[in-house]
């Protein structure tokens, strides 16, 4: 790796952390309530535990395959032909990932302020701005992510108008659902959580590698500490049926906030969330047109353009919020068994082949 590529490893937290916190945070309350009930919480918290877990796996993985990305390691580990028809289905994925976040945040920008506007120029709009972020390249990418943190943290701190609508008595008893209940609000809440996975591929752009899981970790029970409290904040202010059919709960709390200064604060909040999803578009791209450039041995530039115009002419396809809602769903499901499962699978083949290379 070239050393104008690399960056430090404490930008491993920025990196992973906007990864993770996107589009999914705005209803996440919602899916998860409507498996997990007044345990949603709870579900959220065992959904951190899973991702430290297999971070920790990633990580072993990554040691044993130093300065090698996930693509990489496949071409290595299965041969060419058979590590690049894995390696098609990870960029399909990362483009349909970057898709699913695209159209939902068009759509909530259509439903908050934006009534009228054609989706396709919102898509449009999108798709251009994440090429000029990630023609600059890795360290503009993680630059990106690092301003992004800086710039949308303050909301953190806007949260303590709405402290006195919360009810304590709608998240009580506490385990008063079936661990089956709770284990399908683990599930649900994946695709929130998801994100983290961006670290089998970016290992070799940093530095101090022997600090990069300690900084993955802090991303890690970081973005679960925000998407807990969200969903604790969603259950104490909203009653059941208010939270099941609540698209975005987190939008509709902040709308209920007042400030002397400016009437409709939710549409300052979705106008800014752009700067959210900005480095979830622009790690997804990367990813995507970095797995096209060692499948096909081209510059990663053109990789950049081909995915680009896929997605922008996608948008023409799939416009229902029905088509959109199953779309996300799929995304999230196949998600759940690419980083969630198949890390456990790798390091299982990788250990068994170790072992049989020690002794031959």
């Amino acid at each position: 790796m070239k050393s104008n590529a690399i960056v430090n490893a404490f930008m491993a937290f920025f990196i992973i952390h906007t990864s993770q916190f996107g589009m999914g945070i705005l209803g996440a309350p919602r899916i998860v309530y409507l498996e997990s009930n007044k345990d949603a919480w709870i579900s959220v918290l065992l959904s951190g535990i899973a991702i430290s877990f297999i971070t920790w796996i990633m990580i072993s993985i990554l040691k044993q395959n130093e300065n090698r990305t996930l693509f990489e390691i496949h071409e290595n580990l299965f041969g060419r032909i058979f590590g690049s028809l894995i390696n098609v289905v990870i960029v399909v994925y990362f483009m349909a990932v970057h898709y699913s976040i695209t159209i939902s945040y068009v759509e909530l920008s259509l439903t908050w302020g934006y009534e009228g506007l054609y989706e396709w120029v919102g898509v449009l709009s999108l798709v251009l701005i994440t090429i000029y972020g990630v023609s600059g390249g890795f360290r503009v990418v993680a630059g990106i992510c690092f301003l992004s943190f800086i710039i949308v943290i303050w909301m953190l701190f806007v949260l303590y108008q709405p402290l006195q609508s919360l009810n304590l008595d709608r998240i009580l008893p506490i385990l008063s659902t079936s661990p089956t209940e709770i284990m399908n609000g683990v599930y649900k809440s994946s695709y929130t959580m998801l994100g983290f996975e961006a670290l089998l591929f970016l290992f070799p752009f940093f530095k101090e590698k022997n600090k990069v899981h300690l900084y993955s970790q802090l991303a890690i029970w970081f973005t679960t500490f925000l998407v807990l409290i969200i969903t604790i904040f969603s259950i104490l202010f909203f009653s059941s049926k208010e939270l099941e059919v609540n698209i975005w709960p987190f939008v509709s709390i902040i709308s209920t906030m007042r400030f002397p200064f400016i009437e409709r604060f939710e549409f300052l909040v979705v106008s800014i969330w752009i700067i959210v999803i900005f480095p979830n578009l622009c790690i997804s791209l990367f990813l995507s047109s970095n797995g096209v450039k060692q499948i096909f041995r081209i510059k990663q530039k053109y990789g950049i353009w081909i995915i680009s115009i896929i997605i922008f002419i996608c948008s023409f396809f799939i416009t229902k919020r029905v088509d959109n809602d199953y779309f996300i769903d799929k995304v999230a499901q196949i998600g759940f068994y690419l980083w969630f499962v198949y890390p456990v699978v790798l390091y299982g083949i990788i250990t068994i082949k170790s072992k049989i290379v020690g002794r031959s």
